[in-house]
C-alpha cells in the first residue's frame, strides 16, 4: 500500500450488516458498527478492522426448541471464533424459563464443553436470571473468573445432557478482544 494522505475523514455509522461506503469516501473515514462496538477504517480502496479498539460485543438470543442445535441433547452451537481471542466477559440472561425435566446445560467451547459454566439443570434457569454458575442469581451479580479474561481459540457452545431442553430463551452476550490478527467472535 502506498502512504495516503488523509483528509476531510467521514464517521458513518450503521449495522453490521450494512453495505460500507466505498464512493466519495476519503482514507482515513471511519464505519462504526452500533450493534457490534466494531470499528472500520477505509484506506482510499477497502475497509479494514480497526484492530486496537474494543473490546467488541458478540450477541446471540436463544429460543430452544428441542430440535436439533436449539436444545436436543448434544452440543448448540453459540459463537463462531476465528483465530485467537480474548473473552473478556461472557454473560448469559435468562429472558423466558427453560423446560425440560432432568435436562442440564452447561456453557463452554468444543473440546471443553464446561469450560464456563459446569452443567446446571435447566429447570433452575428462569425467567429474570443470570445464568454465571450452577445457581442462576437476580438481579446482579460479581462475575466468576471462569466468565471473564479467558483466552480461546475454539467456538463457543452450549451442552445439553439427560433430555431435551424444549422451551426458554436465553440471551449470551460476549465482550472480546483479539489476540491474533484474525481474532473474531460472531454469532453462530
Amino acid at each position: 500500500m502506498a502512504v495516503v494522505m488523509e483528509r476531510a475523514i467521514k464517521r458513518y455509522l450503521g449495522l453490521s450488516g450494512d453495505t460500507k461506503p466505498t464512493t466519495d469516501t476519503p482514507a482515513g473515514s471511519t464505519f462504526w458498527e452500533t450493534d457490534t462496538g466494531a470499528t472500520y477504517v477505509y484506506d482510499g480502496a477497502a475497509w479494514g478492522f480497526l484492530w486496537n479498539a474494543g473490546p467488541f460485543r458478540a450477541t446471540k438470543t436463544l429460543a430452544f426448541t428441542g430440535a436439533a442445535n436449539l436444545g436436543a441433547v448434544g452440543n448448540v452451537p453459540l459463537f463462531t471464533v476465528t483465530g485467537e481471542v480474548l473473552i473478556v466477559a461472557i454473560v448469559a440472561f435468562c429472558t423466558e424459563t427453560l423446560v425440560g425435566a432432568t435436562a442440564t446445560l452447561a456453557l463452554g467451547v468444543t473440546g471443553s464443553t464446561a469450560l464456563f459454566i459446569a452443567a446446571t439443570t435447566g429447570t433452575t434457569i428462569t425467567i429474570n436470571l443470570f445464568w454465571v454458575d450452577t445457581v442462576p442469581d437476580a438481579n446482579g451479580v460479581a462475575l466468576p473468573a471462569a466468565l471473564k479474561d479467558i483466552a480461546i481459540t475454539d467456538n463457543i457452545v452450549g451442552t445439553v445432557a439427560v433430555v431435551g431442553v424444549t422451551d426458554g430463551t436465553i440471551r449470551f452476550d460476549v465482550l472480546w478482544r483479539p489476540l491474533s490478527s484474525n481474532g473474531n467472535v460472531v454469532a453462530a
